[in-house]
């Protein structure tokens, strides 16, 4: 049970955002307030203005007298997210390509990630790899140390990770960790035309590795799926 004193929005939102990450909580899921309220002793007002602003981030859709449930990505809305996601991912691997020239950026933590992401794959913690990779792009946003940047990319992350629990099976290769350490690669090469380059050609790879012939898959119970 989370304190009173801690109680906030913000963790019904993050205890989401975790869900989603972590491949628990699926596309087209319908969320339950009094569920959130019972497991972690929010009270209603709090779970629906935690709901609001996943609304308003495009990561969960409410209609007028229905339940409030986890976006399912379209195929032309998941164009849409990497599209968005080229724009703004093109800004941050500029701004991180300078912070290695003048020797600012933090190396061990994007090695880091890599490896970690290069080791959930030959254990075939998929679910966990999913979240990694999400982590990998969020944490690249951190590392420009502009909060604007993380918030803008936060819910198309979030977006994306929907898109690929629907259209992703474990043999399409999404967001490749190889990919990603081709992307480390050129920003250490120090060619911004190899970084551009390698970004978009990734994001490009996210959404050619889709089948969007597949159906989001059915998920009946969301007992535990926050813990």
């Amino acid at each position: 049970m989370i304190s009173t004193d801690s109680k906030s929005s913000d963790l019904v939102v993050q205890h989401v955002i975790r869900a989603i990450l972590s491949n628990k909580l699926n596309p087209g899921v319908k969320l339950s307030e009094i569920s959130l309220q019972e497991e972690f002793g929010f009270s209603r007002n709090v779970v629906r203005e935690g709901f609001v602003k996943l609304v308003d981030a495009g990561v969960l859709i409410h209609k007028k007298n229905q339940s409030v449930r986890v976006a399912i990505p379209s195929e032309e809305q998941t164009k849409q997210i990497f599209q968005a996601r080229r724009v703004i991912e093109n800004g941050i691997v500029q701004i991180l390509l300078d912070k290695y020239i003048d020797d600012e950026l933090d190396v061990l933590a994007i090695e880091g990630l890599i490896e970690k992401e290069k080791q959930l794959h030959i254990t075939g913690h998929n679910a966990e790899l999913t979240q990694a990779s999400c982590n990998f792009h969020l944490r690249l946003a951190e590392l420009c140390h502009n909060q604007y940047l993380v918030e803008s990319l936060r819910p198309l992350i979030l977006l994306s990770a929907l898109a690929a629990s629907v259209f992703a099976d474990k043999n399409s290769g999404f967001c490749s960790f190889q990919e990603h350490q081709d992307l480390f690669n050129a920003i250490k090469s120090k060619d911004k035309s190899k970084t551009i380059a390698a970004i978009n050609r990734h994001l490009n790879n996210c959404v050619e590795s889709l089948n969007f012939d597949l159906k989001p898959k059915e998920r009946t119970s969301y007992s535990h799926i926050f813990n």
